[in-house]
């Protein structure tokens, strides 16, 4: 079995024994039998990194393992298969490792050659083995287990389907930011937001909500998008939920959840540092290092800096980004264990917001994907703070008191320029500048507290989770807006407009205002995993959900207020699912999972519009093979939406009917993890076809809306692949990698007035590496190899195109110690 975290069982017996020991020591801890009389195994392991190999021994020898995988995480072996005892066996893994092992009753300690004698662990026992979820020093791009559910579970017995970019995944792809690692993961797309930042789709519905370490926090309120500034030098991986997850997160859309999982602490000194180059100046340094600040190792630390200067490929912009974080982890006894950190990205930036127009027949620009319409005085400063704690309780091996909660502190402080309007393409005037304002200022806080536990019952094990959370966000914002500062512009000449005056800005009546809001969700939840029979396992749970939203805007100019509101209360928001293990490897799993999310609106009597309410049917088949090594998942869905408001009359603000149904059908395929030897692939495959459907109810003044596609940002067929090989024998030294993504046309709307389409297109990029010895190494990357000319976002008539990179290249050097 993989052993990358330990069972409450098995920490307690690590923490006593940890002063013991000098940290490169290592422990095999054997069932009921003495390895030297143990009987020849029939074992077949290839070549892998030594972790791997010692895992794979362990379950094919059937042995318990207790073992710190950072020591030996640069080491690899060679095949081994045939007959052989465990000790033959070792002998062979071990060969050329530096490391040897000394019998101690019935357990085995492994050390380096040469070393002085250490005090050899009390024979145990060590049962219930956990596997882990720590993906950074795997070397893999898969992991056994994910924690967006709370507690951990393999990914064969979650009956949604789950997606984890691990660390090894990011750093191989170059991956420095959430965007980057969302547009390589399967089924999600992204749309650009004219004010910065991205929208984030899953199934064709917008992502709201973002977990920090398993607490839910409501990041969809402003103009920048559901997706904002986010760094990924913190994280050890990102797991993503397709579909409805109100159970744990409260109100959203039906389409996912990401959860942002934090580097923690290692119990062995560590120290990465790493520079990077690239196309267009784009220059990126970091370290990350972490040690144990006692002599038994109960107080652990990390800290992480980075820093980038980098260009564009399109003209002017440019950005300098900041990032800091450290956290502290404390034993305060054998099974209670505390954490508290801060994190700080600073950003300062020339953005170029607002996209590129197209010609005034619609179709494409004849220019250069370098052209910017910004102007030279555009500025985006971004900084987020975070804060943040956890504390964890084994009450024994079977329970755990979890708790944990988040601060945020954002502010945003943005002014810029770009060009609106369909162009003439003979003489390439018709657009004007717009100029915008907005200063606006975030706190977001969140809570969640939860009890995870086994518990036997006709004798069989089951598990329930019984938790409850609550969040806050508070925004206080400012905007203003300048119409057509600078006169009449030319696409294919573009000057700087002249810099408005922060009065002018905010004497526009129709778009400086100062608004506040304040949303608050809070809610109890719980779920039962009951094995109805020994292959089959029944899956049930609720969420009852408390909302409230509250939202003023005034004009600054005429005092004009628009307040609105809306509150919810014991919303429940019902989980279910049957889970069948038809082999050891793997599951068949149906579930079903809904979520809802308020409205402001009022309908054309007055009365608030109901809740939008999602729900997400699912069938799927599981599989993790090769000893764990590699993880696949086949679902077939079913997204149904209904509730959303629809507006009768652009001239009447409170003409709201409901929408009628909006549906999502598709299926979604996927591997990951090292399917043959030294080769770790990522594959992803969606099918997503999205439709309007109106209810028979439906107002009959509502125009119908039946057959079109509800979200034509979507890609009905999307393949996101990408894999890397160890080259065999005397060139092992050297890593290639290549993959790429290749969808399906899409298209844009564009207010009814034609659609804007853009056909299908793939884009390709690889990577070489060459590991100097167990410390450095060097990597290339370049992506869009080809150098495909492409809109990542497809804007509409007037403004909101965005050009996907050109061929570009970074060099990375890095050094592990």
């Amino acid at each position: 079995m993989y052993n990358l975290q330990l069972s409450p069982l098995a920490a307690a017996v690590h923490k006593k024994t940890r002063a013991l020991l000098s940290p490169t020591l290592l422990v095999l801890a054997l069932g009921s039998s003495q390895l030297a009389t143990a009987e020849p195994v029939a074992l077949d392991i290839p070549a892998q990194s030594l972790v791997g190999a010692l895992n794979a021994l362990a379950q094919q020898a059937d042995l318990q393992l207790l073992y710190s995988p950072d020591a030996i995480k640069n080491l690899r072996t060679q095949p081994l298969k045939g007959n052989l005892e465990p000790a033959q066996a070792l002998n062979q893994l071990l060969q050329g490792s530096g490391l040897t092992y000394e019998l101690n009753g019935n357990s085995v300690t492994l050390r380096p050659l040469n070393a002085d004698d250490a005090a050899a662990l009390s024979p145990a026992n060590i049962t219930g083995q956990a596997l882990g979820a720590t993906t950074e020093d795997s070397g893999s791009y898969t992991s056994n287990v994910a924690t967006i559910g709370k507690g951990e579970h393999k990914l064969k017995d979650i009956p949604q389907s789950v997606t984890i970019v691990t660390r090894k995944a990011m750093d191989d792809q170059n991956l420095n930011t959430l965007n980057e690692v969302l547009e390589r993961t399967t089924g999600i797309t992204t749309y650009q937001s004219p004010s910065g930042g991205k929208y984030i789709y899953s199934r064709g519905f917008e992502v709201e909500t973002f977990q920090y370490d398993g607490v839910a926090m409501d990041r969809r309120y402003y103009g920048v998008g559901s997706g904002f500034t986010s760094d990924t030098q913190i994280y050890d991986r990102v797991e993503i939920l397709r579909g409805a997850n109100g159970l744990l997160q409260g109100a959203g859309e039906a389409s996912g959840a990401v959860n942002l999982v934090r580097k923690r602490p290692k119990a062995e000194p560590s120290l990465s540092i790493e520079a990077s180059a690239g196309s267009w100046d784009n220059y990126r340094q970091s370290i990350d290092g972490s040690t144990p600040l006692t002599s038994d190792g109960s107080l652990r630390g990390r800290v992480v800096a980075a820093h980038e200067d980098r260009e564009y490929f399109y003209d002017d912009a440019n950005s300098t980004k900041n990032v800091l974080y450290a956290m502290l982890e404390y034993d305060i006894t054998d099974s209670t264990v505390i954490a508290a950190g801060a994190s700080v990205e600073d950003l300062h930036s020339k953005p170029f917001f607002g996209g590129l127009p197209r010609a005034k027949d619609g179709s494409a620009l004849d220019i250069s994907r370098s052209t910017y319409t910004g102007a030279d005085w555009n500025k985006w400063n971004n900084k987020q703070t975070t804060y943040f704690s956890d504390i964890t309780h084994d009450f024994n091996e079977d329970w755990r008191l979890k708790g944990a909660a988040t601060y945020v502190r954002e502010t945003n402080d943005m002014f810029y320029s770009w060009q609106r309007g369909a162009v003439d393409p003979a003489t390439g005037t018709g657009g004007i500048n717009r100029a915008y304002l907005y200063e606006f200022e975030n706190t977001n806080k969140a809570a969640d507290l939860n009890l995870t536990g086994k518990f036997r019952n006709l004798g069989r094990e089951h598990e329930v989770v019984v938790g409850a959370n609550a969040s806050e966000l508070r925004t206080d914002d400012l905007q203003g807006g300048n119409i057509n500062p600078g006169g009449v512009v030319n696409i294919y000449d573009p000057v700087s407009p002249p810099e408005p005056s922060r009065d002018t800005m905010l004497s526009n009546p129709n778009y400086s205002a100062y608004s506040q809001a304040k949303i608050t969700q809070s809610g109890i939840y719980g779920v039962v995993r009951y094995k109805l029979l020994d292959p089959l396992t029944m899956v049930v749970g609720a969420r009852t959900s408390n909302y409230k939203y509250d939202y003023n805007l005034e004009r600054i100019v005429t005092g004009v207020t628009f307040p609105s509101s809306s509150k919810e209360t014991g919303e429940v928001s019902p989980y279910g699912g049957f889970i069948y293990e038809l082999t050891p490897e793997w599951s068949a799993y149906i579930s079903y999972a809904d979520i809802f999310k308020p409205q402001t609106v009022v309908d054309v009597k007055g009365a608030p519009m109901k809740p939008i309410l999602g729900s997400n049917y699912e069938l799927g088949l599981k599989g993790e093979l090769l000893d764990g090594r590699v993880n696949t998942s086949f679902a077939i869905f079913r997204v149904d939406q209904k509730n959303k408001a629809a507006l009768l009359d652009d001239s009447c603000p409170n003409c709201y009917v409901a929408g009628g149904k909006a549906r999502s059908l598709g299926l979604d395929a996927e591997i990951s993890g090292e399917v043959i030897t030294d080769l770790q692939l990522y594959a992803g495959y969606t099918y997503t076809h999205t439709e309007n459907l109106n209810d028979p109810g439906d107002d009959p003044d509502l125009p119908s809306q039946a057959g079109n596609a509800y979200n034509s940002y979507t890609p009905m067929h999307m393949l996101r692949i990408w894999g890397d090989y160890r080259l065999p024998g005397e060139y092992n030294k050297f890593s290639v990698g290549a993959g790429g993504t290749v969808q399906s046309k899409t298209y844009n709307q564009n207010f009814g007035l034609g659609k804007i389409e853009q056909g299908g297109y793939s884009v390709w990029n690889g990577r070489i590496a060459y590991q100097f010895d167990k410390t450095y190494s060097i990597a290339v990357n370049a992506n869009n190899v080809f150098d495909r000319r492409y809109y990542s976002s497809v804007g509409w008539l007037n403004a909101s195109g965005v050009f996907g990179d050109p061929r570009n290249y970074t060099l990375t050097l890095k050094a592990d110690f």
